[in-house]
């Protein structure tokens, strides 16, 4: 085999789809214009009359995208838009690019900030969204024959659904064991896992945690007897995957071996990184909302502010894929403010794990955010009752301190005092300031 032959083998064994993959930066942008200007056409002429109503409103017209430079000239949409037209027009709203006769699924989001949007697959919208899984996984080293456990929910959300099926056309072996429910529901859960302990285990951090607890109450060692090993508890690993939520592009990316971001799909997906208050493009290293318009699929969104924080890392990957990089922060409804500061879970998360007498075998913690500001940071963070809380407290505010130039305020609990969740965590907590003011 020649040395073009040997990097072609390298190429479909690291990536999925090598061609699409590795194609250089200037054919994939002239990939997704071709896409872009296609799903423009469709808003205009299908019509898509919620996306037609508020380009008109904004005084633009057809002729108006004349390069992909001109995307950011248009209005954003949010989900209480989604939720505004799926009211106006029940049960479906006015902003679907097919009709829904032609889905095939149907689905839920979780409803974690209003009203729960309904969401409608055609065909066609499921193989991309698989296909996006399919290139995801790949990166993570999963490969046909492989044994995996997941907790992902089902029903309504359609999370469960999406995973699994983006898993199992993969060829491997799916263990879909659902979010920790009853003591009795997790104990069968454990039996199954102790009996099969498969290559590996896609959980949420939370989850993994109240997994490996109530194998340790049943006398199991998690790693040992289940080849657990709760990894996905760092707070780094959310940096591994990003998504656009289910309507737009549940798995939008996932990161190679080099763990700097993860990789975008951006044959697929147009991503953008703004700020908020001006609608500027955010450039490398800089927070600011996820804004998506989706390639390819028939139920489409077209600069769809998913305000979720988000970073870009715009380096060259030496993994040699040409999608650009990007870092998933957090909520934007999670911000919490000292100052002029503002901070996310996943900044305290970072600091308490150079902690290890508290972040062993988790950090379990809560940012409570007061009703008015307050001129510190306010955290409520779990202990063993073997550690001096007060030399651990200077430890931590000097730290936070030096990192972010803020004060803050530590209250130490004692190991399961702060809530566990089932499916995702909920790290920021609204008090009374008069509360904190008190303690």
């Amino acid at each position: 085999m020649g040395a073009d032959g040997e990097r072609k083998r390298l190429e479909r064994e690291r990536f999925y789809e090598p061609e699409i993959q590795t194609l250089p930066r200037e054919q994939l942008l002239e990939l997704q214009w071709q896409r872009l200007l296609r799903q423009w056409r469709r808003i205009w002429d299908t019509p898509i009359p919620f996306f037609k109503r508020k380009l008109e409103s904004a005084g633009a017209t057809r002729e108006d995208l004349r390069n992909l430079r001109d995307l950011r000239l248009f209005p954003t949409t949010t989900k209480a838009e989604l939720r505004e037209s799926e009211a106006q027009f029940p049960p479906f709203g006015d902003y679907r690019g097919a009709p829904p006769e032609q889905a095939v699924r149907l689905g839920a989001s979780t409803g974690t900030s209003g009203r729960p949007t309904l969401i409608l697959w055609t065909r066609k919208d499921l193989e991309v969204d698989y296909r996006a899984s399919f290139r995801a996984r790949w990166r993570w080293g999963i490969r046909p024959g492989t044994c995996l456990a997941n907790a992902h929910p089902f029903g309504m959300n359609a999370g469960g659904w999406h995973f699994s099926h983006g898993i199992e056309g993969l060829g491997i072996l799916n263990v879909p064991s659902g979010p920790p429910g009853t003591a009795g529901e997790i104990r069968d859960v454990l039996e199954v896992w102790r009996r099969l302990r498969p290559d590996t285990y896609r959980l949420f951090g939370n989850v993994a945690t109240r997994f490996a607890e109530a194998a340790r109450e049943l006398g199991l060692d998690p790693q040992r007897d289940l080849n657990l090993c709760i990894a996905g508890d760092h707070p780094a690993e959310q940096y591994l995957m990003v998504s656009s939520g289910l309507e737009a592009l549940p798995l939008l990316g996932s990161a190679c071996d080099e763990r700097d971001g993860a990789h975008v799909a951006e044959d697929l997906a147009i991503v953008e990184v703004v700020e908020p208050n001006s609608g500027r493009l955010c450039g490398h290293g800089e927070r600011g909302n996820l804004v998506v318009t989706v390639l390819e699929k028939d139920n489409f969104l077209f600069r769809y502010d998913l305000e979720d924080i988000v970073r870009w890392n715009e380096l060259p990957c030496p993994c040699g894929e040409t999608h650009r990089r990007l870092f998933y922060e957090g909520r934007a409804r999670d911000l919490v403010r000292v100052g002029d500061k503002a901070l996310l879970p996943i900044d305290v998360a970072l600091l308490l794990y150079e902690f290890p007498e508290i972040s062993t075998p988790s950090a379990e913690y809560q940012i409570l955010r007061p009703d008015r500001p307050l001129p510190a940071l306010h955290v409520q963070v779990e202990y063993p009752r073997s550690v001096d809380t007060a030399g651990l407290e200077q430890r931590l505010r000097q730290r936070l301190r030096d990192r972010f130039g803020i004060d803050s305020e530590w209250h130490f609990v004692p190991r399961g005092t702060v809530p566990r969740f089932a499916y995702k965590a909920n790290r920021v907590v609204d008090v009374p300031a008069s509360q904190l003011a008190r303690q």
